[in-house]
Order: structure tokens, then sequence, then C-alpha cells
């Protein structure tokens, strides 16, 4: 391999190249949690506005809906809340001393790079533990950050960023007991925090319920399949292993167990028995008159009320289309550019380098796979787990989107941001395959990450936000607009801009 090959190949699997994703990520959220005006698009208004609801209240259970709290939904029965109330202590105190509400939102957003830097550091651990090698994980990594919705969504104020860390924190408990329901040295206490911990990252965001879901349904078939011939042992097993532990963990425990079961309880299972379902229908639970007052529900409502009076045919006959359509948006809007309340939150197309070569990584990662995923699964239940829990989230998530778009016929729920928390897991999938399909290739591999993060770069993560954006995104500050504007005047000399609009077929949203 070519020396200037070979330096970049070390640089890139060096420490000093992970500690750079950090401070790079830092450095580009930072930019956009103190300069984007507020709110910014991605309900930041709404989350914001529910943490200082719970602000009022001591604990997070509400009996009824709560005054003026209509714009919100149904709030007593939402079942994605818990980031809300805890976010809401640090809140009071930032209240004590800042009476600015802009000044209150940038510390929130604060604490939201910092959560979902956590986030990056544990999603490092769950791809070193299913054996990726540190040149792809450190190349993942700034990939990732590099996609401009990912810097955006973690400068804001939004209950992803909690999720984000703890669903790499689940996954790596996952592992933990699947390697030690393969070793038969499962145990009780370990199972029961597993599941204490997953009911209440639900309770962050009930997207998170697939998730779970395949996790628990992975361990069962693998406990099963293990275990089979002696059963009853292993369950005597599981028995020892909450005898032999210590009388203050047992408490700890069983506190925690309790804890998530009854706060789990109070509103997902509430709803099923209620509602017939984990987040029922606005109407449901309020007046038709006091949710129109809560826009998403207000803007179905009214589109399924123009469908029906248009007399058009309810049909799943786009039932075939619609994965192509969902695939393009997420892609879109991973890496297009949105304003704030401004212009009305205006949308500008991605810019063409970053967006092109995900897409061509996106292509190359599933012919990869559909090629040799024999090869990569076998003997690797990590990443089999991972892959369950990839897929299972995202037919559940298009499933709901179809469903959405079934009921009013509108694009809508495809929101790239969607994809954060599994968008790792994807990603060292294909790495993984790719790395395969060059195998003893190493000089095309450097090459190929090499362009890749060529191509990322021109444009990718707060450059994008800067690149399209002009002072109506701005807080109302001289040194800030200033500041974004020079930026601009840099940025549109160094990348490729492409158009800020398109009328091509390509571009579907103009």
């Amino acid at each position: 391999m070519p020396k200037p090959l070979s330096r970049f190949l070390n640089f890139l699997r060096s420490q000093k190249f992970y500690r750079l994703v950090l401070i790079v990520f830092v450095l580009e959220a930072l930019w956009i949690a103190i300069s984007a005006a507020y709110p910014q698009a991605f309900d930041e208004n709404f989350h914001f506005g529910l943490i200082k609801l719970y602000s009022h209240y001591y604990l997070p259970f509400l009996s009824h809906q709560p005054p003026h709290a209509d714009a919100f939904g149904a709030v007593a029965r939402d079942p994605s809340y818990l980031y809300h109330y805890l976010m809401s202590f640090p809140y009071r105190l930032i209240e004590l001393f800042a009476k600015s509400q802009m000044v209150q939102v940038i510390i929130l957003r604060l604490i939201n790079v910092a959560l979902f830097s956590w986030g990056l550091i544990l999603f490092r651990k769950v791809m070193q533990k299913v054996g990726s090698s540190k040149a792809l994980i450190n190349l993942i990594l700034m990939l990732f950050i590099l996609i401009p919705v990912v810097p955006q969504l973690a400068a804001q104020v939004n209950y992803d960023n909690l999720l984000f860390p703890l669903t790499a924190l689940m996954i790596l408990f996952a592992f933990k007991l699947t390697d030690a329901i393969r070793t038969r040295a499962a145990s009780l206490i370990d199972l029961c925090l597993f599941i204490g911990l997953g009911l209440l990252t639900s309770l962050v965001k009930y997207a998170f319920l697939p998730i779970f879901a395949a996790m628990l349904l992975f361990l069962a078939v693998l406990a099963f399949r293990t275990n089979r011939h002696h059963l009853k042992a292993f369950l005597s097993q599981l028995g020892h292993s909450w005898q032999a532990a210590r009388t203050h963990v047992k408490l700890l425990t069983t506190v925690l167990i309790v804890l998530a079961l009854g706060m789990f309880a109070q509103r997902d299972l509430v709803n099923l028995v209620s509602y017939h379902a984990i987040e029922p229908d606005c109407a449901k639970v309020l007046s038709v008159k006091e949710c129109l007052n809560y826009a998403p529900w207000a803007y179905n409502y009214k589109n399924h009320a123009d469908l029906i009076a248009s007399g058009k045919p309810i049909s799943f006959t786009s039932v075939l289309t619609y994965p192509f359509q969902w695939l393009y948006w997420m892609w879109y809007r991973l890496f297009f550019a949105v304003n704030g309340p401004n212009t009305h939150f205006s949308n500008y197309p991605p810019l063409p380098l970053p967006s092109a070569a995900a897409l061509i990584l996106f292509i190359a990662g599933v012919a990869a796979l559909v090629k040799w995923w024999r090869k990569l699964f076998h003997n690797n239940l990590r990443l089999l787990l991972i892959f369950v829990i990839a897929a299972t989230y995202s037919v559940v998530l298009m499933g709901q989107g179809f469903y959405t778009y079934h009921y009013t016929r509108v694009l809508e729920n495809m929101n790239g941001r969607y994809l954060i928390p599994i968008l790792l897991l994807a990603a060292v999938i294909f790495g993984q395959a790719l790395s395969l399909a060059l195998f003893k290739a190493n000089r095309r591999k450097v090459v190929l990450a090499a362009v890749a993060l060529l191509f990322f770069l021109e444009g990718g993560g707060v450059i994008t936000f800067i690149a399209r954006s002009n002072p109506s995104w701005d807080v109302n500050n001289k040194a800030i607009v200033k500041v974004n504007n020079a930026a601009r005047k840099v940025v549109k000399k160094v990348i490729v801009h492409g158009r800020s609009s398109y009328t091509t077929h390509l571009w579907f949203f103009n």
C-alpha cells in the first residue's frame, strides 16, 4: 500500500481520529445550539412547552388534562413523557436565574448536546463489541456526525437526544445477556434490570417499544434454543442467581422493576385497556374541539375530512410503491436543510456531494449484505441482534407511516431523524458487508473511505446548516448574525452548493 494511504489508514484507526470526531461533533452542535432561532423545526416548541408544563408537578402522574395544555394533545395519556419530566428539573433551576426564554432554551440545548455526545460514546462501544475494526468504527462515526440532521437534532430540545444514548445502553445490556445465555450463566438480577430500563426507555419515546420487543424476542429464542433440552436447569440457575445476590442488590432491583412496571402500566397499559392503543387518538381522550388546538392532530383530521369529502376511494393500491417513497424521503430528510419559524420552516434540498455519497454507500451496502449475509452473521450473534433490531424498527416505522398515509393520503411521518436510533447499527452492518466484499483489497478499502470522507466534508454536518441559511435562521443577536454571515461567505467559496431549489423529477419535494 502506498505511504499516503498507509498514513491515512493509521490516522483513521487512531485514538486521535476518534477524539477529532467528538470535537467536530460538539463544535458543530454548539454552533447550531447557540445561533439557531427558537423554535427549531423538529418540534422544539412542543418539547420545551411540555418541559415547562411538567415543571409545575413533582410527580409525572397526571390524572387529567392540565389547564391550557390542549396545544400538546392529550398530555395525561401521552406515553412519551419521561424526557419532559426529567428535563423539567434542570429547567426549574435554570428558571431561577435566567428569565430570558432564549437563554433558558440555549442552556437546555447544551444539555441535549451532552446527552447525544454520551450516545456517540456508547454506540462506539456497541460497534466495538460486534467486532468492527477501529478504522471502520471511526469512519462510521465521522460520516454519521456529518449527516446534516444529526447535529441539528442534537442541538435542540428534543426527546430523541435522550433516547439515543439509552438505546445504545440497552443494546450493550442485551449483548451482556446474550453472552450469559450462551454460557448458561444468565442472571435474574441482570434480566430484571434490563426489563426495568427497557420499560423506562419506552416512556422517553414509545417508538422504542419495537426495539425493546425485538431484543426480548431475540433473547427468548436464544434462551430456548440454548437450553431447550434442560429448561428446568436453566430456570433453576436463574433462581440461584437471585438467591446468591446481595440483599441491597435485590432490594434495589426490586424497587427499579416495581417502579418501571408501575410507570409503564400507568400510561401504556391503561391506554391499551381504556383506548385500545398505546398512543390513543387525541379525540378518544379529549373532545374534537380541544384536539383541534393540537396542530399535528388537526392537520391529519382536516386532510382525512378532505379525503372523505372528495369521494376518492381509500385503498391500499400504493402498498408496492410506498416503500420506495419512504426510502427516498428518509434519505432526503437526513440531508436537507430546514429553517425555523421566521420563514414557516422552509425546506431546502440537500447539498449534492454528501447526499450523493450517502446514497451510493447505501446501495453498495445493501448489495454487499445480500451477497455476504451468511458469512457476515455466521457465529456473530451480536451482529445478528443489531440487524434484528434495525430491521424490526424500520419495518414498524414504515408501517406506521403507511397507516397515516392511508388515513390522510399525505406523505408524512417520513422524517430522517426518526432513523437516528438505528442508523449507526445499519451503518456498521453495511460497513462490515462491504469489508467482506473487498476482502484482500485493502487499498480499495482505504481509497473508498477517503473518497466517502471527502464527499461528506463537502457540505455535511453544520456546513449544510450554514450554506443553506440566511440571517432569518439566526437568533436576534447582532454578533451571532455577523459571525454566521461571515461563515456563509467562506462556505460559499469552498463547497459545491448546487441549487437551493430544483425542478427535476429527482427532487420530488419541489
